[in-house]
């Protein structure tokens, strides 16, 4: 049974809300205020979380802040409630990954429908991760029992694997650096670089749920679907990850997903565009003559292979931005931000962002995020980061 967290300080809303979901065999907590929206949702890990905007307590988007900081919470749907269409609100509360905005006195019918297909989705994809743990796994172990493959074999399977990782391309006025450092001998982390024409590059990242073999055979076919998919509908990005998200799901064995970002970098214009389908934000760096500055990049965007229904939660926002000299962007897989450190807590994002602040001026970053992170020795999944720098 589903189960949704409601947070108001008016006891009518809430009453009115919980008979609704209740009708519609959903269970409910009752809160009003920001710190009894976390204090529960830490415990309880609810599938939803519906929130209003002007809690007594705290401002909603220091409430969602602190939400996706929780890692069992970051991507627990959450929807706003407010009395008026804000246009500023709006705005700024889906930068923050909220699926629905709802608007006061709402249609109970329309929400209802609403809030049942995000908790359906939200269950979809904790089951997925319980399936990619328990039976993910023993359907590897069956697989190389069948194949007893010897040491011989899974050596030469990763050298045909390494071989087969493509090469950052060499182009004017830019410079791409790649590290790809798989977790084990074969590693589930993908990416790709493919010509639309002369001037369009298309780039490709992606984290295949789970490890080992079985990891590395999907990511060679998802790697392959997102290639295909920007050749064949021309760098239309929002139609690559609808091709590709139909086709993984089709093809994809049950609890398997796909965590991606296909990008198009434009070196005639030097402009840059991308859709996240559940990777780590990417950064935006500006290296001039004084102070770097780096910008988490947050755009929606829910992983690829889980469900083929249209939902917020699966609709990849578009950025677009212009590149000047000095500007780069870094994409990268979640091995970089889920290294734990010695105070016990992640690298994360903020650890990124210092590291690349740290680099010195006019040489690469990837060699001091790695440096300073201690990848080789900290790394407990596979790492991938691409730097994409244009230089003049």
């Amino acid at each position: 049974m589903p189960l949704v967290l409601i947070a108001d300080d008016d006891k009518a809303v809430r009453v009115q809300l919980k008979r609704m979901l209740e009708k519609s065999a959903h269970k409910v907590i009752e809160v009003s205020t920001a710190e009894e929206v976390l204090e529960q949702a830490k415990v309880q890990e609810p599938d939803l979380i519906i929130i209003d905007v002007n809690l007594p307590d705290k401002e909603a988007l220091h409430l969602l802040e602190e939400l996706r900081a929780e890692s069992n919470l970051a991507r627990t749907p959450v929807m706003v409630m407010a009395a008026s269409n804000d246009q500023e609100t709006l705005v700024k509360t889906f930068r923050w990954d909220v699926v629905d905005f709802i608007l006061k006195p709402f249609d109970s019918d329309v929400l209802a429908a609403k809030i049942g297909a995000h908790t359906r989705l939200s269950q979809a994809y904790k089951h997925s991760r319980k399936l990619t743990k328990e039976m993910y796994m023993s359907r590897i172990e069956r697989l190389e029992m069948a194949m007893r493959a010897t040491d011989e074999d899974i050596g030469e399977a990763e050298r045909h694997f390494r071989w087969m990782q493509p090469k950052p391309p060499k182009i004017d006025h830019y410079d791409i650096d790649v590290l790809y450092r798989p977790l084990g001998r074969l590693g589930g982390d993908l990416y790709d670089f493919v010509w639309l024409d002369r001037d369009r590059l298309g780039i490709v990242v992606g984290d295949v749920s789970g490890h080992g073999v079985q990891a590395a055979v999907i990511q060679v076919m998802a790697r392959k679907l997102l290639s295909l998919a920007l050749r064949q509908e021309n760098g239309d990005l929002s139609k690559v990850v609808e091709f590709t998200n139909r086709e993984l799901t089709n093809d994809l064995p049950p609890g398997s997903f796909v965590a991606g970002l296909v990008g198009v970098l434009d070196t005639r214009h030097h402009t840059w565009k991308h859709v996240r389908c559940g990777l780590p934000y990417p950064m935006l760096i500006a290296r001039g003559r004084g102070e770097t500055t780096v910008e988490n990049i947050m755009s929606t965007g829910g992983p690829l292979g889980l469900s083929q229904n249209s939902d917020r939660m699966l609709t990849a926002g578009l950025y677009e931005t212009a590149l000047v000299p000095g500007e780069g962007l870094l994409l990268m897989s979640d091995g970089i931000i889920e290294l734990n450190m010695d105070n016990g807590e992640q690298f994360d994002s903020e650890g990124v962002a210092r590291a690349i602040k740290a680099a010195p001026p006019g040489e690469p970053l990837i060699p001091t995020i790695c440096e300073l992170s201690d990848v080789e020795h900290r790394a407990e999944d596979d790492v991938t980061l691409i730097n994409i720098s244009r230089v003049s």
